[in-house]
């Protein structure tokens, strides 16, 4: 009896587009929940926590952009032989993980310099 792996294949090439979104939504929940904690005892955790997302982020764009070259490559035209577009959704994985990334280091960096109390 063989295993079949290929839905951990697959599972990348979407992997910057869900864990991105979601590290980002997630991020900013956790932004305005941690808010009151931070004004309170003056222990800013929300860069910390957003740099923690950011790399969250990040990986999962690179496991897209890993996807992409298991499917041939970004220019390499590979027919899609299951009926899936796998290089394109490894390309909006990619490109949606490194934004949502860039996103989350932004609201991390905006909540060191503004510092916790100011709103």
């Amino acid at each position: 009896m063989t295993r079949d792996h290929t839905y951990l294949v697959h599972g990348r090439s979407w992997a910057g587009l869900a864990v991105g979104t979601a590290a980002w939504a997630l991020n900013t929940q956790l932004n305005y929940a941690l808010l009151p904690y931070a004004c309170k005892t003056g222990l800013n955790i929300v860069p910390v926590v957003s740099a923690m997302l950011a790399l969250l982020s990040f990986f999962s764009a690179w496991l897209s952009w890993s996807g992409w070259y298991r499917y041939g490559g970004p220019g390499f035209p590979l027919p899609e032989h299951d009926g899936r577009p796998h290089n394109l959704l490894c390309g909006i994985g990619v490109g949606s993980g490194i934004l949502f990334g860039l996103v989350i280091v932004l609201q991390g960096l905006a909540s060191a310099l503004l510092g916790p109390c100011l709103r």
